[in-house]
């Protein structure tokens, strides 16, 4: 049986580079991806400016959160069986954290009917879609405004 992982070394780690609390916690995969998604968030911010750079720098800072809080939850339930991933409370925190980075684990998880998988991917897409839009539409209805 695998060692069991000390939960504030994972949060640590990865309160200072979001995924590396992950691979710590032998999944590396996860981390690998986390890791992708905060450098892809990083050069969003690099190249854009304004509102823009501000929605993407609000991303970023979501998804490093949810990173070191998923680090901390899977170093302490290491070792038990992956049912803890699956509750509903996990994965609707995580939607709400990280949005749609979090769908694949709403669509495993056994405890959503398909209505409920559906109707959570649905909203968290819309969201994230308008999230994205937010300071476009901004943009356009301020231009529209001015004289």
């Amino acid at each position: 049986m695998p060692a069991r992982r000390n939960p504030l070394l994972a949060l640590a780690l990865s309160a200072i580079v979001p995924g590396l609390g992950q691979i710590y916690n032998e999944e590396a995969r996860k981390g690998l991806v986390i890791i992708g998604s905060c450098l892809g968030l990083g050069l969003f911010i690099y190249w854009q400016s304004g509102l823009n750079r501000a929605t993407f720098a609000l991303a970023l800072l979501l998804v490093w959160i949810s990173a070191i809080a998923d680090a901390y939850k899977s170093a302490q339930a290491f070792g038990q069986p992956p049912d803890f991933y699956y509750r509903k409370a996990y994965v609707v925190s995580l939607l709400l954290l990280v949005g749609p980075f979090a769908l694949p684990l709403l669509w495993q998880s056994p405890h959503f009917s398909r209505t409920a998988r559906w109707t959570w991917t649905v909203i968290v897409s819309s969201a994230a879609l308008l999230f994205i839009l937010a300071p476009y539409l901004t943009g356009w209805a301020l231009q529209q405004l001015s004289p």
